[in-house]
């Protein structure tokens, strides 16, 4: 939406100008309106007379969000300041109305999960299920649509996609998970792009930050199994990322069986578990209910020594 403060008009030429815009830029009439405040517009703008010029470049240089324009005397719109103050054709007028934020949706569904422990275990129990929608919201506002059923998410219209991984990542305990109705994500998504959810998880989950309760399970042994091949595209060319995979999808492992079993830094392991288990990829099963993979058994040496020498016997060695 368009917030537009027109100054030195009368409501007759105000109404002309905003229709104006509406047209150039093929948007509906509720998506450019008029404002009446100079600290929640988007667009000023004005007729070209000095006294008002002086007085708006002194507004702007104050709140430099704000776009400023000039209607001079054969009824052109004009950049109010820059280098280019050249004639706004219709183009340039849609091009600019478009790239201003959105009004802010809130989201009015309850809660479903908050922090990230909470959202971590909400992930975990929808991916593998492909059912449902749901938002993550910062403060009430979105910042990412989430498509369960496609595999898919939005990011809406206002929220910077630069670095969006770290951005989730920084504020996790902040977030709140709603579930919403596929009418609901489909009005908040409108017609933006659909992308691959996994890949952003992924990204999300190589992020330090947050994994203190599951480090402290892989500290304490809990062996990583992998449910299924990951997404080809969140492993890129991670050489050792496909090696565990293959290994983990074999059998259980802790981390250090991972590290030692690959000559790898146990670093590395938990830097590939952490978006696996993010993306519900990977489970955990705890020491005391997982077959430890050496036992020392009673008279017979380690369950590894008593397998080598049955396959000595059965060689006839």
């Amino acid at each position: 939406m368009a917030r537009v403060l027109v100054v030195g008009s009368d409501v007759q030429g105000e109404r002309a100008l905003l229709q104006r815009l509406r047209v150039a830029a093929s948007l509906p009439a509720d998506t450019v309106r008029s404002c009446r405040d100079l600290d929640e517009c988007d667009l000023l703008v004005i007729k070209d007379t000095p006294a008002l010029r002086n007085a708006a470049l002194r507004m702007v240089r104050e709140r430099p969000r704000i776009q400023f324009w000039v209607e001079d005397q054969d009824g052109q719109l004009r950049q109010g300041q820059g280098d280019n103050r050249g004639v706004l054709d219709d183009s340039a007028i849609e091009h600019a109305l478009r790239r201003m934020p959105e009004e802010p949706v809130s989201i009015d569904e309850p809660c479903t999960a908050r922090g990230a422990k909470a959202i971590t275990r909400a992930l975990r129990e929808s991916l593998p299920a492909r059912q449902g929608h749901a938002v993550l919201a910062l403060e009430g506002a979105p910042r990412l649509l989430l498509d369960f059923v496609q595999d898919q998410m939005v990011v809406p219209a206002g929220v910077p996609v630069a670095d969006l991984a770290q951005q989730l990542s920084d504020s996790f305990d902040a977030l709140s998970l709603h579930g919403i109705s596929e009418r609901r994500y489909q009005q908040l998504a409108g017609a933006l792009p659909r992308q691959p959810l996994r890949p952003l998880l992924w990204q999300w989950g190589l992020r330090p930050a947050h994994w203190h309760d599951l480090d402290a399970r892989l500290q304490r042994h809990a062996r990583v199994k992998l449910l299924r091949w990951p997404d080809f595209r969140v492993l890129g060319h991670q050489h050792d990322s496909f090696r565990l995979c293959s290994l983990l999808l074999k059998r259980a492992c802790s981390v250090d069986e991972c590290a030692r079993l690959l000559d790898m830094p146990a670093e590395a392991v938990r830097g590939f578990v952490h978006p696996a288990y993010l993306c519900g990829y990977a489970a955990l099963e705890d020491t005391a209910a997982s077959t430890p993979m050496l036992r020392a058994g009673s008279g017979g040496g380690t369950l590894l020594a008593r397998m080598w020498r049955s396959v000595r016997q059965r060689g006839g060695g």
